[in-house]
């Protein structure tokens, strides 16, 4: 019996004992690309290479050579980074999928959770004792736009099939932050719309890739609040994607009934996104760094959203799950 097995059998409770130390080499694993993915060890491993050559691409200071190798050691320990012959090269399936062709989104997840909601759950104390909430969105808003990604490929599905089967092909797309949604709306011929987006970095890089994408002559971006802004409908679909958490619950039913005052005889609000479930620990968490930060709200169900939206006018409510097993859902209204 190893000395490590018979200090966790000699623990009160030596099962529990033994899950925390395993679910510490994942905070390990996390810490670790999490620092890779700052530093640029990925993109510099592109091909193998040695620790001195690694030192030189990436500024490491001559003083700082035993803490650098350490770190190259761990990577190894962790089999994110494999070694051979003197040279590191990526290994694991993490590593390489961060430096991959999906790696943008991936990282913003990771920076995501080891920074953002890092945060919170560190100033968690404070926050229940009636601290400040977190301003943290200044600060990580790319992040949480790019990480919110990785459900883009099912959320441009559903898009795509909800202005088919439109009356008509006017999109107006709510907070449309890259523009790709619009995209999606443009498969249907003819189609035509506007996005609207508080920031005007979203703005700017909106109206860059629908030029990008030959589409600038059919959808327009306009900086503005949707609370205020005026909309010049009727549209025949409204999109409202990933972003109803950032209304407050008594926000919810003027902001519905404007959407409906937008639209056309016959047409369809769309609105997704992830919604409370006490059995998903990947939604709950989601919902406490939200309730938690300035300007988001606790996530809501569409239980709770079907009322407000019949109170504003729609009278056909359909809800469906995006992915099998979680809370991405799509609420359709008419």
């Amino acid at each position: 019996m190893s000395r490590t097995v018979r200090a966790v059998l000699s623990q009160p409770d030596p099962t529990a004992h033994a899950l925390l130390l395993r679910d510490s080499q994942q905070f390990t694993r996390m810490h670790f690309l999490s620092a890779a993915v700052r530093l640029g060890l990925l993109e510099a491993l592109a091909s193998p290479a040695t620790a001195a050559e690694l030192e030189e691409r990436l500024g490491v200071d001559a003083t700082r050579t035993t803490q650098f190798r350490l770190f190259l050691e761990l990577g190894c320990s962790v089999g994110e980074l494999g070694s051979r012959g003197g040279a590191y090269r990526l290994k694991g399936r993490r590593a390489r999928a961060l430096a991959g062709r999906n790696g943008s989104v991936l990282r913003a997840l990771l920076e995501e959770q080891t920074a953002y909601h890092d945060t919170v759950y560190r100033e968690l104390p404070e926050t229940l004792r009636g601290g400040a909430l977190g301003d943290h969105l200044p600060r990580y808003a790319g992040v949480i736009a790019e990480s919110s990604r990785i459900a883009e490929g099912v959320i441009t599905g559903y898009v795509r099939e909800a202005v088919r089967e439109a009356p008509g092909g006017r999109v107006l797309d709510v907070g449309c932050g890259s523009g790709v949604y619009l995209r999606a709306a443009a498969d249907r011929p003819g189609s035509t719309g506007t996005g609207l987006d508080v920031q005007p970095a979203s703005v700017e890089l909106a109206e860059a890739n629908l030029d990008r994408w030959s589409l600038a002559d059919r959808f327009t971006v306009r900086q503005g609040d949707v609370r205020e802004a005026e909309l010049d409908g009727p549209y025949d679909v409204v999109l409202l994607l990933n972003n109803v958490y950032y209304f407050e619950p008594k926000e919810r039913p003027a902001l519905f009934r404007t959407l409906r005052g937008a639209l056309s005889e016959g047409g369809t609000l769309v609105l997704v996104s992830m919604f409370h479930d006490s059995g998903n620990p990947t939604a709950l968490g989601l919902d406490l760094v939200l309730a938690c930060t300035q300007g988001c709200h606790a996530l809501t169900t569409p239980q709770e959203l079907a009322p407000e939206l019949r109170e504003a006018g729609f009278g056909q409510i359909r809800t469906d799950q995006l992915v099998a097993g979680q809370s991405l859902c799509a609420l359709r209204a008419s």
